[in-house]
């Protein structure tokens, strides 16, 4: 995968490459492309390809060639993040991903043209760059068909049809299921798409505040519009930009800044494209807390049962919320680890953590510190992330746990 880049002339040594398929197929969205604007569309074209086929990841390819849902491969299938099956057995669920895909596809990267047409390409181009975003959009994964990412469009139209865009992408593919078959209640009924509703408005919010005594914004409706752009880019994962990345830390504060790596380091569904802690874990720990409070402020002998709806209702118990605690703390660890790393090599703390969440939960957005000349122990260690965050730590236990036991001769 990484071959046509380096042989685009584009990147400096193969690890630059590497680097740059990985963030592909893990639909990260970081480059380490030396000029996005003079990419061969070809290039560019694959780029965008490697995020569309990853983003309903590349398991699923192997699932639906080989028409085999059993052994060890299903440890691979969980940690794609798509727990529930959806339809009875895993290759119906697959092939319902993929059409879920290619119909939104079909859909968004119309809406999208229209969109570029009404901003002034002409339809070759405007279908070409509505193909790319769609991809980049809907996978979550952030690449750019241009350098200035979606700012270099400047236009109003492109931004309010990548929005629902993003948020299908962050939506998991049980929800869309759910949806396809009329049942519009789950959406305000589903704990996550509640968590994620509640996270977002608060954190918006904040991030109005931040901006707002910066005074870097003179025009309420455009803080608002860049604002609420960069939150559902950030808490889904996807990435696209409509500031350069480098006004974040230099024009934006500190509290902006720190509310998109939340936003990153959150990401969005369990079952969706995008990357990050997820809405659903987050969700069941405060859960998990309201219940505990209500177990103290009640008497001793009454009996608290805590529920959740997640496409049926469901008793929350013990073992999910300590599951659920525990994978946050190795998203900590995962997180803290990368920006520890940068701080090592010299970097402010800030612009560090800011990438290594970016890296590891697939957010995307870049402050700049990602680029060709970067260490390369920071190039690889993103690379590492990107691989955890992508399948998650079960999936690498499992997959350290069976290397383990061919080496014992257990298998």
């Amino acid at each position: 995968a990484g071959l046509p880049l380096l042989l685009s002339g584009h990147y400096a040594s193969y690890l630059d490459a590497y680097f740059e398929a990985m963030s592909g197929f893990a639909t990260i969205g970081q480059t380490l492309v030396n000029d996005v604007d003079h990419l061969a569309r070809s290039v560019n074209l694959w780029r965008h390809l490697m995020q569309f086929i990853g983003g309903q990841g590349i398991v699923i390819v192997v699932l639906t060639i080989f028409a085999s849902a059993g052994g060890r491969i299903g440890y691979l299938y969980t940690g794609e993040g798509r727990e529930e099956k959806i339809l009875p057995n895993v290759i119906r669920t697959v092939r319902f991903i993929w059409r879920v895909a290619l119909v939104y596809a079909v859909i968004g990267t119309t809406l999208l043209w229209l969109a570029l047409l009404s901003a002034g390409m002409g339809p070759p181009t405007a279908l070409y760059h509505g193909a790319n975003l769609f991809m980049a959009a809907f996978d979550t994964g952030g690449f750019a068909t241009m350098s200035s990412s979606v700012a270099f469009y400047r236009s109003i139209a492109v931004e309010l049809v990548l929005l629902p865009i993003m948020t299908a992408g962050g939506f998991s593919f049980a929800l869309h299921y759910q949806l396809w078959l009329g049942r519009r209640s789950e959406l305000v009924r589903n704990i996550e798409t509640r968590t994620i509703a509640t996270s977002t408005l608060v954190m918006f919010t904040i991030m109005l505040v931040g901006l707002g005594r910066t005074g870097t914004f003179t025009d309420f409706f455009v803080m608002m519009r860049q604002g609420f752009f960069h939150i559902v880019s950030a808490h889904t994962t996807t990435g696209l930009a409509t500031v350069p990345g480098r006004l974040y830390v230099t024009d934006w504060g500190v509290l902006a800044p720190a509310v998109l790596v939340t936003a990153m380091a959150f990401g969005g569904m369990a079952g969706s494209t995008a990357g990050g802690i997820k809405a659903m874990r987050i969700g069941l720990i405060l859960k998990g807390i309201t219940r505990d409070v209500r177990k103290v402020l009640l008497p001793e002998d009454a009996i608290v049962v805590e529920t959740f709806h997640s496409t049926t209702r469901k008793v929350l118990s013990d073992t999910q919320v300590r599951a659920a605690a525990t994978i946050l703390l190795l998203w900590l660890v995962l997180y803290f680890g990368g920006g520890l790393l940068g701080l090592f090599y010299g970097y402010d703390l800030q612009l560090a953590l800011f990438e290594s969440t970016a890296a590891a939960s697939s957010g995307g957005l870049s402050v700049g510190l990602v680029r060709p000349d970067l260490e390369w122990p920071l190039k690889v260690t993103y690379v590492a992330q990107m691989v955890i965050g992508r399948l998650e730590f079960i999936a690498i236990f499992a997959l350290f746990g069976y290397l383990l036991a061919i080496v014992r001769g257990r298998v």
